[in-house]
């Protein structure tokens, strides 16, 4: 074949070719415009159609709320209260009844869509005291008679609103409504609102409600269907409110659910989204469809969807069109380039063909192959084509992968990520906005960045705005940004200017969890620093009142018979019994006191501590227990449990001093991974929570942080030392369990105890045996002390009571009796000595060599020599400082385990 006739057929067919890709392209590029425009007015209405259901029934919410407020339910209830009529004006219920079924009356005439508007109490099974109904949209409106009222203490708005705090308001889910217990026929779809109200004293009476009939509403958006489109109504499940064929229509009410996502899986989810996109989806059967949902809160409660489809068909009608005519222009243009090609095809060579070649090649991403050796005017066209095509891809790859990149890093950053204009404007804003600060892109773009900075930051930021765009430099600072729930998120921002585009561009870091770790960490350490000091300090101090217990009864029995210097004595004794108390406290704050752990019934133990309370608190305080059978039994000293109890609740009744509610409930919790990661000092795990409420004046938010340490105190001087709850945190955190504070000043306090659950495979403690008080005996007691007026004190008591002793300051001199061959039958030693060997090293090095000795310790700060993990070990005997002589005699007793010799 020539080459005119090949260059001929290969210029038609490059024609065909283009205009046929040129009418796919056409195509292809409407369908791209066409289709996204499509989805857009199918949101947009099914957006109208969301925005005008919320606008019906937006009111309803603040109508409840003045209900509740208003004058007749206020006289209604102070009627009920008083006997049936008014102590003051006289007027009845019956009369105030009258007064609010006329304002419900006049409310159901304004407002078609209201069904019925009712005050049910929470007497007489949830009896209506007043109902103003209507039965058909804009109907007419009826006030039911008294015989009429309906017990609606069953009905599931009733319990879930009766069960709201003041200033609360329930919103049902959308449902079918009731009378007598009956789905109402024909059936009409219904929202009902409620508020409860309280009696002066503060106890529930009963609710305010509103029905709100959806019978129009509904008939709007059915109306409202284009042609091709089918609208549905779904509640956050995916069960249909509202579906084309009735008999699909809250099926979930006869136990027949018919759901969205049954009908269209691709759908799976998106009724709980709040913001879904469009899209193209397919059906159960394969054919696809365009589909758009909007969703929206009905009056501030559960959440619907308003879900339009449209056949795929239909969405591209106008494309097809534009497809034909494209294919049709392709055609012509081939006919016309058949005629033309005969005449051009003689004067073209075979490097023109290598150029449409290389061309196309170009275009479509593939190889280059041009006749740069060509001479003439095509010769110096392919070398300039072949020079531009390579250094076009070469910087198209280059631009498309760094654009790529910066397109991953804005929509993937978990930092903010601002571009801002000027003014303050933003222009861009990353994702990232809606993690951090709850507020979509689209909210923040093209308003200034003055309406979310705090306003206290506000100054700042525009300094460092404008350091920037004087310095031409990186600027690091920080600037909080208000969420969208109203709190403050301060932010580490770094921030640069670009003259060129005239932009700020600025990248946050979210600092909370920064933060709030530092503040944990630094109230952790403060406690920690505290708990080091007092328990130092209970060491020395249980020594010097070991001595002042001891000695002073002696003195006691020595001055019995003269009354003015036994008072002085009695009153040096109750000095040392209050300092003993204190230093106790200190110990437990400290975590240094020895508890003795064991399975506890911690409902049994509430239950007999509330009996020790009830005279302590006084008549003006109310004791509440919510105690559920199934409680889990805690691993934990029950003594001390106890003591913590009373402690908390003393300090609520200080907080109310003119009377009030005490509440002890219990309950089994599972504190989890997040719970911990929010509290550093809290294992993940099982644990029994114990909470101790009361109805006081509250803890200012800026004291809450401090009411665990020593010796802080609100109260009068005098009055309190400050130590009782720093008791209950020691006690609580060397328990291995954790304590949390809820307080609002004006309503009242909660404190949270939560135990270690008592691990089924861990034995309870055995129960401590019997103590057979002997006094004395004739025994021989090595007694090693290093502080000289303590020992001796101890020998002084012990040889009063027949023993015979020996004394040692440390455990080098003790060991020495030992090595000399004395006998004894009681090693009596301190726990905590200066030297080489502790108290227990000693103990342990003594029965190593005499398995048969007997050992008594005693100290007033142990460490880790005889307590771990807060428990005593096991086997020990231990004598607590500061001890009294009796004290003495019956631990000596008990620990040598006989007669006296």
């Amino acid at each position: 074949m020539k080459l005119s006739t090949r260059l001929t057929v290969a210029m038609v067919a490059l024609v065909a070719v283009t205009s046929g890709a040129v009418g796919m392209l056409t195509y292809s590029n409407a369908q791209r415009t066409a289709l996204p425009r499509a989805l857009e007015r199918i949101d947009t209405h099914a957006s109208l159609l969301a925005a005008q259901l919320e606008a019906s029934v937006r009111g309803a919410r603040g109508d409840v709320a003045g209900f509740r407020a208003a004058v007749a339910v206020d006289g209604i209830i102070r009627a009920s209260l008083t006997g049936g009529a008014h102590s003051t004006d006289g007027i009845t219920v019956a009369q105030w009844s009258d007064r609010l079924a006329a304002r419900f009356s006049a409310e159901l005439v304004a407002k078609s869509n209201y069904a019925e508007l009712r005050v049910i109490g929470i007497k007489d099974g949830g009896r209506e005291i007043v109902r103003v109904e209507r039965r058909e949209p804009r109907g007419p409106v009826r006030v039911v008679r008294q015989e009429e009222l309906q017990r609606e203490a069953e009905q599931r708005y009733f319990q879930e609103s009766i069960k709201l705090q003041p200033g609360e308001i329930y919103v049902s889910p959308i449902e079918l409504n009731r009378e007598n217990g009956a789905i109402e026929v024909p059936y009409v779809p219904v929202l009902h609102i409620a508020a409860p109200v309280f009696a002066p004293d503060g106890s529930p009476f009963g609710i305010v409600i509103v029905t709100v009939d959806l019978r129009s509403d509904f008939a709007q958006v059915s109306a409202a269907e284009q042609t091709g489109a089918t609208i549905y109504v779904v509640n956050e499940r995916g069960d249909y409110l509202l579906h084309p064929d009735s008999s699909r229509t809250f099926g979930f009410e006869f136990g027949k659910p018919y759901r969205l996502q049954d009908d269209f899986p691709d759908l799976a989810g998106l009724p709980a989204l709040e913001d879904a996109k469009p899209r193209v989806s397919q059906r159960r059967d394969g054919e696809r469809f365009g589909a758009a949902l909007a969703s929206v809160q009905l009056a501030g409660g559960p959440r619907i969807a308003i879900v339009e489809i449209v056949p795929y068909a239909r969405i591209l009608a106008a494309t097809q069109a534009v497809r034909d005519a494209s294919l049709f222009g392709g055609l012509a243009a081939t006919l016309v380039a058949m005629i033309v090609a005969f005449f051009v095809a003689r004067s073209l060579t075979r490097p023109l063909e290598q150029m449409t070649r290389a061309v196309e090649g170009f275009a479509g991403g593939g190889a280059i192959a041009v006749p740069t050796h060509a001479g003439g005017e095509i010769g110096v066209l392919a070398r300039a084509f072949e020079r531009m095509a390579t250094e076009v891809r070469e910087k198209t790859a280059a631009l498309t992968k760094e654009i790529e990149e910066r397109r991953s890093i804005f929509e993937n950053s978990l930092d903010l990520i601002l571009i801002v204009d000027r003014q303050g404007t933003f222009l861009r804003v990353s994702p990232s906005s809606v993690t951090i600060l709850r507020i979509k892109p689209e909210d923040m773009v093209g308003r200034s960045a003055t309406e979310f900075i705090h306003p206290d930051d506000l100054e700042n930021t525009r300094v460092e705005m404008r350091r920037s765009r004087r310095g031409r430099e990186m600027r690091n600072f920080e600037c909080r940004y208000m969420h969208a729930d109203g709190h403050a998120v301060t932010l580490a921002w770094t921030g640069v200017w670009s003259e060129p585009e005239q932009r700020h561009f600025f990248i946050g870091r979210d600092m909370t969890e920064s933060l709030k770790l530092a503040q944990q960490l630094r109230q952790s350490q403060k406690m920690d620093a505290i708990g080091q000091l007092t328990g130092g300090v209970a060491h020395d101090f249980n020594n010097i009142l070991t001595v002042i217990t001891g000695t002073i009864e002696v003195l006691a029995e020595g001055v019995a018979g003269r009354p003015q210097l036994a008072a002085i004595a009695k009153m040096i004794d109750e000095a040392a019994t209050r300092g003993a108390d204190l230093t106790n406290h200190l110990l437990a704050f400290a975590r240094k006191q020895p508890l003795q752990p064991r399975a506890t019934d911690v409902n049994a133990l509430i239950v007999d501590t509330a009996r020790l309370l009830r005279p302590t608190l006084g008549e003006q305080i109310e004791i509440e227990a919510m105690l559920p059978d199934d409680a889990w039994p805690a691993m934990i000293d029950p003594v001390q449990l106890s003591t913590a109890i009373i402690n908390l609740a003393v300090n609520a009744r200080d907080a109310m001093p003119d009377g009030g509610k005490l509440t002890l409930e219990t309950r089994n919790v599972t504190l989890d991974e997040a719970y911990a990661r929010d509290n550093a000092d809290v294992t993940p795990g099982p644990y029994v929570m114990v909470a101790v409420s009361d109805t006081g004046c509250g803890i200012p938010a800026e004291l809450r942080d401090r009411v665990f340490e020593p010796f802080f105190t609100t109260k009068e001087i005098g009055k309190g030392t400050g130590l009782g709850l720093s008791m209950v945190y020691g006690f609580v955190k060397q328990s291995n369990g954790h304590i949390k504070i809820y307080s609002e000043e004006g309503h009242g306090t909660t404190i949270k105890v939560y135990l270690p659950k008592l691990n089924e495979t861990v034995e309870a403690a055995l129960a401590p045996r019997e103590i057979v008080a002997m006094p004395g005996g004739g025994e021989t007691v090595l007694v090693v002390e290093d502080d000289s007026m303590v020992r001796n004190y101890v020998i002084a008591q012990l040889l009063s009571l027949g023993y015979q002793t020996l004394a040692a300051a440390n455990a080098t001199e003790a060991l020495v009796f030992l090595k000399n061959g004395d006998t004894f039958d009681l090693l009596f030693t301190d726990v905590i000595m200066p030297g080489g060997l502790n108290g227990r090293q000693l103990a342990d090095e003594m029965i190593r060599r005499r398995p048969s000795l007997k050992v008594l310790y005693t100290s007033g700060y142990t460490e880790n020599a005889i307590v771990h993990h807060g428990r005593l070990d096991q086997g020990v005997a231990l004598l607590n400082k500061p001890y009294r002589k009796a004290d003495l005699a019956r631990k000596i007793r008990e620990v040598l385990g006989s007669a006296p010799a």
